[in-house]
């Protein structure tokens, strides 16, 4: 029986697979960043309009 040794080269077929793999994880992630993003950015806004509400109510007393 023959162990394989796991820093040897991988054929084509494993590299391209290898490759795609990769780019769908490079993917996910720039899309999770991207939604992380609009996430801080609705936040960000939320806060604004709370803090003008707030500036606006004890202007008004």
């Amino acid at each position: 029986m023959t162990q394989q040794n796991p820093s040897a080269p991988a054929p084509a077929d494993d590299q391209a697979a290898r490759v795609a793999q990769l780019h769908a994880e490079c993917r996910a992630d720039y899309q999770q960043a991207a939604a992380n993003r609009a996430a801080n950015a609705g936040a960000a806004r939320d806060q604004l309009a709370l803090g003008r509400a707030h500036a606006a109510e004890a202007a008004g007393r």
